[in-house]
């Protein structure tokens, strides 16, 4: 089995920094352009930047300063926080980084211990190994009964966060696209605080859920929690890596110095089109509304035909699914999955334990999803 899964345990060192190694793997694969593309994290959309820009395209690189747009005042309003309350970012894995930096005592004799939940993105876990962390993980792992969010287990968690000084997490969890129980989150949120534990909170998924009562960012909860988002995976603005924090002043003042040391400034070309689309940003949440409501019935119907389980998540754009006869996911998606021109993501990207789960993404147009689970389908077949 090929090894794609975050790296976590000692502190990385000037010799041994480690690979993201499911990148390793993935851009040879979305360079080959198979045609049926179900691995996308984020949601596919055209912006119609001309529509909604008070000039041309020609024009948005032109130094900003005269016509300088308050970005953090923007976030604010739209998250109904403070505008002291927001950082900047060039995209969340930056603001992740940032946040990091913002939260650790340097000055500390103790090594900085970081807990870090699985599965998860590759940076997340391997950031703070770049700052002179060592991490530790803890898991979130399918319900028992194979319905509903995936949960935790306190007493191991408790161990963890007894040795921990920050917990960074993906409340909005990849692959499985599932939100923390209620008890969970609560469980967490008081266990931090209690401990004087730092929650850095990856939230680049949960603008899916905005304008539901389930809808609760992290930076909500208190003093000890941040939020990091950005116009990434939600809202289909990846190439203008604009994200921000949103945390308590002491963090924001820190983490600003942070961004100012490592970037200077933001680009003209970003602050200019975020502005341009910030005022609009909820077409995008209802477009996945709308995918959900067409793509999702198709792949139910399929997986009912191949008598495989379906844990469906209640928003978002992404969910997993235990592959048949425990089949590995990098084999079935370089195997099967090529045979039939469909790209689609291992479980094993995100942990080792995931092995035999595949997540696939709803977030394209229709029709070529009718046809992509029809691809699906056939090489799923092929491993039964």
């Amino acid at each position: 089995m090929e090894k794609v899964w975050p790296y976590h345990g000692s502190s990385t060192t000037a010799g041994a920094i480690h690979p993201i190694q499911y990148l390793d793997w993935y851009i040879p694969r979305l360079q080959q352009m198979r045609k049926y593309n179900l691995s996308y994290s984020g949601l596919q959309y055209v912006w119609d930047f001309e529509k909604y820009l008070a000039q041309s395209l020609s024009d948005v690189g032109y130094h900003h300063i005269p016509s300088f747009s308050n970005s953090e005042q923007m976030v604010a309003d739209r998250y109904g926080v403070k505008a002291e309350n927001v950082v900047i970012t060039q995209g969340a894995t930056q603001a992740l980084n940032i946040a990091l930096l913002a939260s650790i005592d340097t000055l500390d004799d103790e090594k900085n211990i970081v807990a870090v939940e699985l599965p998860a993105y590759a940076p997340v876990v391997q950031t703070p190994l770049l700052l002179n962390c060592d991490t530790i993980p803890v898991q979130r792992r399918p319900p028992v009964d194979g319905i509903g969010p995936w949960r935790i287990n306190k007493d191991e968690w408790l161990g963890v966060l007894q040795k921990s000084k920050v917990l960074m997490i993906t409340p909005q969890l990849n692959p499985c696209g599932w939100d923390y129980e209620s008890s969970d989150r609560k469980w967490i949120i008081d266990t931090c605080k209690n401990m004087g534990i730092t929650i850095i909170s990856d939230e680049v998924y949960i603008d899916s859920m905005k304008g539901s009562d389930d809808y609760k960012p992290f930076h909500l909860e208190g003093e000890h929690c941040i939020s990091v988002n950005s116009l990434t995976k939600i809202y289909g603005l990846g190439p203008l890596r604009f994200g921000w924090i949103i945390a308590n002043e002491e963090i924001t003042l820190n983490a600003r110095r942070v961004f100012l040391t490592l970037s200077g400034m933001m680009a003209s070309p970003t602050i200019r089109l975020a502005s341009a689309v910030f005022p609009h940003l909820d077409l995008a949440i209802e477009k996945i509304k709308h995918y959900r409501e067409i793509n999702l019935p198709v792949l139910r119907k399929m997986l009912a035909r191949q008598n495989i389980a379906w844990n469906e998540p209640p928003y978002g754009v992404f969910g997993a699914f235990k592959l048949p006869n425990e089949f590995d996911s990098i084999a079935f998606v370089d195997g099967p999955c090529a045979d039939n021109s469909v790209l689609a993501i291992p479980g094993s990207m995100f942990s080792e334990e995931l092995s035999g789960w595949l997540r696939i993404a709803w977030s394209i147009e229709p029709k070529l999803f009718s046809e992509a689970i029809l691809n699906l389908e056939k090489a799923l077949i092929s491993i039964q």
